[in-house]
């Protein structure tokens, strides 16, 4: 794959969209959540945006400069980690959302608000830090 820098700062641009969406919704309850659907529905799409939109910079970072591909969603953020495109907290902390992004696309059974909930204050909590570590690998 061509190293498109255009394509990853697009990237960024539209995960810091998805940042402002994201923050827009902070005081959101575990309660309120469960009980409006529409609310319940924008948050799992937008973790899944979210969760895709990461994954597949570090897809691209990956296969372009250094010419890996990827197995699995779990096997980027593993692949980035070892390439330096993840520090060691950002790593730990993301850990787990390559299957996460599984389970919000394919609407496994095993998808339980309290989980989405969780990867939602969670994702909060640290999009700021994902977006700082993008922008400071192109």
């Amino acid at each position: 794959m061509v190293y498109s820098r255009e394509s990853l700062v697009k990237r960024i641009e539209k995960l810091k969209e998805y940042r402002y969406d994201l923050r827009e919704m902070k005081d959101i309850t575990l309660e309120y959540y469960l009980k409006d659907k529409k609310t319940k529905y924008s948050i799992e799409r937008l973790l899944f945006l979210i969760s895709e939109n990461i994954l597949d910079f570090l897809d691209h970072m990956l296969s372009a400069r250094f010419e890996i591909i990827s197995e699995s969603y779990e096997d980027i953020l593993e692949n980035a980690y070892k390439k330096s495109l993840l520090n060691d907290p950002l790593y730990l902390k993301m850990k787990g959302l390559g299957g996460f992004r599984n389970i919000l696309a394919h609407e496994y059974m095993r998808l339980s608000d309290e989980e989405v909930f969780r990867n939602f204050r969670k994702m909060l909590g640290m999009i700021d830090e994902i977006i700082q570590s993008l922008e400071a690998k192109l």
